[in-house]
């Protein structure tokens, strides 16, 4: 028992500098050409600026590999474990605890 389908819409590319007109569902924020892997990187070459959560890690694991990371919200320091998968360079740069945004607002407003 899928929900609703969705509404298929007609929208403008959010990639800088790119208007094309797609037919897209949902959130679908960019065209067919800019939802492509080569296009990532300039999508989050940011990393967490962009609100998102979002870090790039380079790396050329064939097996899924686990590694140690800290939490990215400033003050916290905790260690969690992010598993580096094959061909994927985006992970979360907070731990399990701070991956809600608004958890990570109450944490800075409790921290001050």
């Amino acid at each position: 028992m899928a929900g609703k389908p969705q509404k298929l819409k007609e929208k403008t590319c959010d990639f800088p500098g790119c208007d094309v007109i797609f037919i897209g569902r949902g959130k679908a924020k960019y065209c067919e050409e800019h939802r492509k892997a080569k296009y990532r990187k300039d999508l989050y070459k940011k990393n967490d600026n962009n609100g998102l959560g979002i870090i790039l890690i380079d790396h050329n694991e064939v097996y899924a590999k686990p590694i140690m990371k800290k939490c990215g919200l400033e003050g916290c320091g905790c260690e969690y474990e992010l598993i580096l998968i094959p061909r994927l360079f985006e992970y979360t740069n907070f731990c399990e605890e701070h991956r809600n945004e608004y958890k990570r607002k109450m944490f800075l407003a409790i921290k001050d």
